[in-house]
């Protein structure tokens, strides 16, 4: 085989792209023995593969490095060198996603008159796509008619021959791409159909064996040459695109169990209830209710991120008495609600408790600053003023009235919360499918009620409240579901241990450790429900973090930090000064008294 077989990686320690890059790399080798193999890969991707992750290097015949700013995440650094393709790899080649599998030689696509070919998005043209809408909305940012392209490319699977066709589209497709970055749309997809469309349509269309796309390439299962494991939606159909699977190839490499079997027969790879369904289900599969059905479903997911409290008559009469209480005197309604949950007062707590800590600082302290630091808007200013400022999240949007809530001018994902509350986050995956009209009813409703009264935690009471959105940071931890939350418990600036919430994903799946920070030390025992079983990696930034709770709570007697890691970077998420308005019930009571002892009320009520 002449033409070269090339792979793009961006990948760390954390991820799990360099392993489906190692599954690919494999099958292609075994199907393609004498075929020339690039992986092109940015600077820090190739400083990383040494150890167990080197052994990629032993079936790949070239290895291309470029460099990039370390202010670049790897998202964008792959993208950027798959547009760079035809000027860093002399010859034809045949660019392969990395979650895919070589199922057959390749060695046809050496005969191809194409200068630029690939395959359908979706086995389909682009009218009877079921995800038409989708498309046409990730098109929007783009200056050309998309209503009359008929077929829509997929950027998985890419023939390039080495000639002036084939470099002007790349350029003309890096191009494009650098307007939708400054659109916020970091997906190469959109920009490979303008370009299409600008050099007048020159792509060559490949058959669906080229690129199989599992959940509308039944028709290519039979004789599919590559197979992409990840459909849309990232759905997983073969158990090489499973992340128990993966993190397995990240602990044994080459020497993962079945492995091998899985490469010589991919089919053993897709367990029966994860096949593509047929009949009916298919028609359904590949219709335009598809879609619709989606956004439902969407919808109903994220009305499932908002608790929405019991309407029986018992909880509407304690509703109205907390609130006559709260508003007249907030700590008699704390004392109320702890006797109600513990079954005794809180006179009798413990004295070394939290519990009776957090209200001791609550009704017998200044709590002065409280209201600033819990307004997760002016918390920016004291984050920032205190030499913070590359932590925070970037804010997109502030709203004072839910009804100017409008996500037009908002990237396809971002996050939507109130700065005066706990409870009203949404994580919206794609503001397309979002039902705007429920978006700003919800917040409507935040926002008219004064959070902190039937709670008993009035510093809530004093913020003035507002909707903001903010960018959304992605999981990066291959242990977890969903973003990993580091909440370090401060006395005076010194942190002793940390609450790692993990598998965020849902409240079903939610777990939490607690680790001694000095040492990274497993606390077992001291969550009480829903306690995590796995061992947590320590923190890479965790010095950083450390310092910057220091920092934060020098001159505060006892608050929760809570911060995030992505990518190599800590971000700030909140300070919280009542975690559980002081009625904790999932710590051990050792835990609450190695928490609470150390707190001085005597000094802090001076």
């Amino acid at each position: 085989m002449i033409t070269k077989i090339v792979y793009v990686l961006a990948s760390d320690c954390d991820d799990l792209f360099y392993e489906q890059c190692l599954i690919s790399v494999l099958s292609a080798r075994k199907s393609n023995p004498d075929g020339h193999i690039v992986l092109v890969c940015d600077d820090s991707t190739r400083l990383s593969l040494t150890g167990l992750r080197s052994e990629i290097i032993d079936f790949v015949s070239e290895i291309i490095e470029v460099p990039f700013t370390p202010d670049v995440d790897n998202f964008i650094r792959s993208r950027r060198m798959k547009l760079l393709l035809r000027e860093l790899v002399k010859g034809d080649f045949l660019y392969v996603d990395c979650d895919t599998i070589i199922i057959q030689d390749l060695s046809e696509v050496d005969k191809w008159p194409y200068s630029i070919a690939a395959v359908l998005d979706g086995h389909s043209m682009l009218k009877g796509h079921p995800m038409w809408s989708f498309f046409e909305r990730q098109n929007k940012h783009l200056d050309y008619p998309f209503e009359q392209i008929d077929s829509y490319f997929s950027g998985g699977v890419i023939f390039s021959k080495d000639d002036d066709t084939s470099r002007l589209f790349f350029n003309t497709w890096n191009q494009n791409y650098q307007i939708s970055i400054k659109s916020g749309i970091k997906l190469d997809e959109p920009p490979l159909s303008k370009t299409n469309y600008d050099l007048e349509f020159v792509i060559s269309e490949l058959d669906g064996r080229w690129n199989c796309q599992v959940r509308f390439g039944a028709l290519y299962l039979a004789n599919a040459k590559i197979l992409h494991f990840c459909s849309k939606k990232n759905m997983p159909v073969s158990v090489l695109a499973d992340k128990t699977y993966l993190m397995k190839v990240k602990k044994f490499g080459i020497k993962t169990p079945h492995l091998k079997e899985y490469i010589s027969n991919w089919m053993l790879s897709m367990p029966s209830h994860m096949c593509i369904s047929c009949g009916v289900d298919s028609d359904f599969n590949t219709s335009s209710q598809y879609e619709t059905a989606r956004r439902e479903y969407y919808n109903l997911t994220l009305e499932s991120q908002i608790y929405t409290p019991s309407s029986s008559l018992s909880e509407i009469f304690h509703i109205l008495r907390n609130r006559i209480i709260g508003n007249i005197s907030p700590s008699t309604l704390a004392k109320i609600l702890f006797k109600e949950q513990f079954g005794y007062p809180i006179s009798r707590e413990n004295k070394d408790s939290l519990n009776l800590r957090i209200y001791q600082l609550a009704f017998e302290t200044n709590t002065d600053i409280w209201s600033m630091l819990a307004d997760k808007l002016a918390v920016r200013d004291y984050v920032s003023g205190l030499g913070f400022s590359e932590i925070l999240v970037p804010v997109l949007k502030i709203w004072g009235n839910p009804e100017d809530i409008d996500f037009s001018d908002l990237p396809p994902s971002f996050v939507v919360k109130c700065n005066h509350d706990n409870g009203s986050t949404l994580l919206i995956a794609d503001k397309y499918s979002v039902d705007l009209s429920w978006v700003r009813s919800l917040y409507k409703s935040k926002i008219k009620k004064r959070f902190g009264i039937l709670t008993a935690e009035p510093h809530y009471t004093k913020i003035s409240p507002k909707v903001f959105a903010e960018e959304l940071i992605l999981n990066d931890k291959p242990y977890s579901n969903g973003l990993v939350c580091y909440k370090f418990f401060a006395v005076n600036g010194k942190a002793e241990y940390c609450q790692v919430v993990y598998n965020t994903a849902s409240f079903r799946t939610q777990r939490s450790t607690i680790y001694k920070v000095a040492g990274w030390i497993k606390m077992d025992g001291f969550i009480l429900k829903k306690e995590g079983k796995d061992n947590i990696p320590k923190p890479n930034t965790l010095a950083k973090m450390i310092e910057i709770v220091s920092s934060l709570t020098k001159e505060i007697p006892f608050a929760r930090v809570d911060l995030y890691e992505y990518d190599g970077q800590v971000y700030f998420s909140e300070i919280t000064l009542m975690p559980s308005a002081g009625r904790i019930r999932n710590f051990s009571s050792e835990f609450l008294r190695t928490l609470g002892k150390n707190i001085n009320i005597q000094t802090s009520r001076t």
